[in-house]
């Protein structure tokens, strides 16, 4: 049947366990790695400072979300080998099931598993604490229990979609890249994404200056702000489209990118 030439559940499946099988090693290996990573960095800061709170947590996932990436960037591992590349492009599946098997661990799966590392290393490392009376410490009291809710408490709650979608964004960004880019991926990515919004930036200073002669000389955009809301600026709405939808470009751009090596 036709749809089975771009999907087959079974095939699928088969390509799911047979990476599984090939990459177990790696993906433990990761698995542990940030693991150990994340319950190192917690515990010495516990115990070097002996108080933390939930602010605090936010620097601690801001490094371990940026560790993700890196992961995440290192998707499609068979496209950095030439050797590797053949076989991968040989594989009896088509290229929406390798492209979904990728995804699938990388994303789907691998996110919400290291996620719940990191709480788990949370809680973890604030129970490996001892109590120490002659200085007043008593972990219960000093070190803050860590949850997802409390994090998203300290954020208003309309910059939440936003900000997962950012984040989801710039994941997308890294996932694609590692299909553009044959070596050195993330490096590549990161320097294309600098390029990017430096041209972005460019081109607003070149155009304020073409419609705002007078306002851009005196480096004064205030008169371009305005309220959409009342709680929502034009300014803002334009940063949440900005970073919240590129992963409508990036996710399709590695499949074409995908599809167009087998041709």
């Amino acid at each position: 049947m036709k749809q089975n030439k771009y999907f087959s559940p079974e095939r699928f499946a088969r390509l799911l366990r047979n990476d599984f099988l090939i990459h177990k090693k790696s993906y433990l290996f990761t698995l542990a790695g940030i693991s150990i990573a994340a319950y190192a960095l917690m515990y010495y800061a516990m115990i070097t400072t002996k108080h933390v709170t939930i602010n605090q947590y936010t620097g601690f996932i801001v490094f371990y979300m940026v560790g993700l990436g890196v992961v995440i960037g290192t998707a499609f591992p068979a496209l950095t080998n030439q050797n590797k590349t053949s076989s991968f492009l040989l594989l009896p599946a088509s290229t929406l099931e390798k492209y979904l098997v990728q995804f699938l661990i990388r994303i789907v799966i691998f996110i919400p598993v290291a996620l719940l590392i990191f709480w788990i290393c949370a809680h973890l490392a604030k129970a490996s604490l001892i109590p120490n009376p002659e200085i007043g410490f008593d972990p219960e009291l000093s070190i803050s229990d860590f949850s997802f809710t409390s994090l998203f408490n300290l954020l208003y709650y309309k910059d939440i979609a936003p900000i997962l979608l950012g984040i989801f964004s710039g994941y997308s960004l890294l996932f694609a890249g590692s299909v553009y880019f044959k070596r050195f991926a993330i490096p590549k990515t990161l320097i294309f994404f600098g390029i990017i919004v430096g041209v972005v930036a460019l081109s607003f200073k070149v155009f304020s200056h073409f419609f705002f002669p007078v306002s851009a000389a005196n480096s004064t955009i205030n008169h371009l702000i305005y309220k959409i809301s009342s709680d929502t600026e034009n300014i803002k709405l334009y940063f949440y489209i900005i970073f919240g939808c590129p992963w409508l470009f990036f996710l399709p751009l590695a499949y074409f990118k995908l599809k167009e090596k087998e041709v």
